[in-house]
């Protein structure tokens, strides 16, 4: 199951893709963005390689990878859809003659059809449809792996590949060590909700690598950091299915012995950068870890999870466009779901209220998209029954519970914990308000907050915030984000001269 940082059970709507179900607000979503390129003749004569994007339609992103091969002089290719679990869905009808893109998958009533035009940037950018909906795509170019690999090869800095474990999890990452024999200070990197990679890939933001980048900025100034791929992901083992935060601590933890035991790393300067969950994270060990000497908390909770998901829904709710009425709604809804989960009583009665969101949602679908899903009651009950099985998952539960204040008054090492005003996730004012109070029961004087007005939850430079914005925007940090953290870091760890 993948969630979104910082997961949300939506109470949702429908539409067809390739015959799956994916999440649509309830209310009518705002106009998508336009993607901020031009379409530029470049001379491009083929489409050959990987392309990584999304499809934004109905107010959802659904992440794509597209293979293109030329196939004599024209072309063949595949798609794949994470979110849906498809993978390798042949294309065609595919035509390139720059700058202008088409490409088409699936039939019938299923038809879709992607028509779009080569940016300026080398991305792909244009209009999606099918089954009478209509939305946008983009594509980015995938870099070659040997091009990566000499860029590599020019670091000033040893991109070492580690492995680490405890019990039956084996953690595999990169840690990158700057020049010298050090010990060196160093950072741990922690990801959001959700199986992520070290570099924090999200579908949801294209080519965006955040973990990368912080962990390239920071060994140039001569802090050690390890990032590795969350449990069940890339080379790391483990069970995510039962898994809780208090699990993926242990991971964190795990991965701080290790450095424990690395001569170059000093081992009085170890922090941990946790963002979204990873915050919580770091705020747990932080609390109880003697050996953590800073904590970076980005959009990490101050709020307990059951004020955060409510909060989170009303404000995705209201991004979508719902009406003070239906906002409403979704508050007293969600606080049934929460109410639900976190007393462990009221479950037969929280599957007949998901039954009716599903029904209302169905009965308002065209007749053609009805058509398209089938069995209605067949598709309503699995949908139901996904959605309970969520709400009732190990995670979930330990999430809603968890209260990271309590933590947070606890720790008495230095904090930097930065918040995007616009972040729909992890709403800023509220969150650092609750990290502050604690931090004041805490006596910690050690503690700064910042909220960057135009950030988003991933902390890019955001006209909404809203999750639909992500992957039209550019797969950067907000100007000045990297700038803070360094500078913060480097006022608190001495580097080997």
């Amino acid at each position: 199951m993948y969630k979104l940082p910082l997961f949300v059970i939506s109470l949702l709507a429908l539409v067809i893709l390739v015959g799956c179900a994916i999440r649509v607000p309830t209310a009518q979503p705002a106009p998508l963005p336009a993607v901020d390129a031009a379409p530029v003749d470049s001379g491009r004569t083929d489409l050959e390689g990987r392309w990584d994007g999304s499809i934004s339609i109905m107010g959802t992103q659904l992440r794509i990878i597209v293979n293109f091969t030329r196939d004599g002089d024209g072309w063949v290719g595949t798609i794949d859809i994470p979110q849906q679990g498809a993978s390798d869905i042949p294309l065609h009808s595919i035509s390139f003659d720059s700058p202008r893109v088409h490409f088409e998958m699936l039939s019938g009533p299923q038809l879709a059809v992607l028509e779009g035009e080569l940016q300026a940037d080398g991305s792909i950018a244009g209009t999606f449809s099918q089954s009478g909906f209509t939305g946008t795509f983009q594509l980015l170019p995938v870099a070659d792996p040997e091009i990566e690999a000499v860029a590599e090869e020019d670091l000033p800095y040893t991109a070492e590949e580690v492995t680490f474990s405890h019990g039956d999890v084996s953690l595999a990452g990169t840690l990158t060590l700057p020049e010298g024999d050090g010990p060196h200070p160093a950072l741990i990197l922690v990801t959001g909700s959700g199986p992520q990679n070290r570099d924090e890939e999200i579908y949801l933001a294209p080519g965006y690598r955040p973990f990368a980048v912080i962990a390239d900025t920071l060994t140039r100034q001569g802090i050690a950091v390890l990032r590795y791929d969350d449990r069940g992901v890339g080379g790391s083992t483990g069970e995510v299915e039962s898994a809780t935060s208090a699990d993926f601590a242990e991971d964190t933890e795990s991965a701080l012995n290790y450095l424990l035991d690395r001569d170059e790393i000093d081992p009085a300067q170890i922090g941990i950068l946790g963002h979204s969950e990873g915050g919580m994270i770091a705020t747990m060990l932080a609390a109880r870890n003697p050996d953590i000497a800073f904590i970076i908390l980005m959009a990490g909770p101050g709020l307990s999870g059951y004020d955060v998901v409510l909060e989170q829904a009303v404000l995705l709710a209201a991004d979508g466009g719902a009406s003070a009425e239906e906002l409403e709604s979704v508050r007293t809804r969600q606080t049934q779901v929460l109410d639900t989960v976190r007393n462990d009583e009221g479950w037969d009665e929280l599957e007949v209220l998901i039954q009716d969101i599903i029904a209302e949602q169905l009965a308002q679908l065209p007749d053609a998209q009805k058509a398209q899903l089938g069995d209605l009651d067949a598709y309503a009950a699995n949908v139901v029954a996904q959605q309970m099985a969520a709400l009732q998952s190990p995670w979930y539960r330990f999430f809603i519970a968890y209260d990271p204040a309590e933590d947070l008054a606890q720790i008495s090492v230095p904090v930097l914990a930065i918040f995007g005003g616009l972040d729909l996730q992890v709403p800023a004012e509220a969150n650092a308000d609750a990290v502050r109070a604690a931090a004041e029961a805490a006596g910690n004087e050690d503690v700064t907050i910042e909220i960057i007005p135009n950030a988003n939850h991933l902390f890019q430079a955001a006209e909404t915030g809203g999750v639909d914005e992500y992957s039209l925007l550019a797969p950067e940090f907000v100007p000045g984000f990297l700038e803070l953290i360094s500078e913060w870091l480097l006022a608190r760890v001495e580097l080997v001269q």
